[in-house]
C-alpha cells in the first residue's frame, strides 16, 4: 500500500507459537549487523543468500522479503 500496491489486510505478530520456548533456536535467521556469520560472509548479500538459499528461497524471494521488512521498520507500531 505504501509503495503503491493494493491494500491487503495483515495480521501482525507470530501466530505459530505461544511461548518463547516454542521459537526456533537463534542462528537460523540472518545477522542484522556485520560481521556476518562471525566474519564468514564478506557482505550482507552473501549472508542473506547463504541463509535463505538453504530454506529454498531464490533471489527474487529474498528481495521481496527484505523489502517487506524494510517497509515494516518504517512504522514503529509494526516493527518487532
Amino acid at each position: 500500500e505504501h509503495a503503491g500496491g493494493p491494500l491487503i489486510p495483515i495480521r501482525f505478530g507470530r501466530v505459530d507459537t505461544n511461548t518463547e520456548a516454542e521459537c526456533p533456536p537463534e542462528g537460523n535467521l540472518p545477522d542484522a549487523n556485520p560481521p556476518f556469520a562471525n566474519g564468514r560472509d564478506p557482505d550482507a548479500a552473501t549472508h542473506l543468500r547463504r541463509v535463505f538459499y538453504r530454506m529454498g528461497f531464490n533471489d527474487q524471494e529474498i528481495v521481496a522479503l527484505s523489502g517487506a521488512h524494510t517497509l515494516g521498520r518504517a512504522f514503529k507500531e509494526r516493527s518487532g
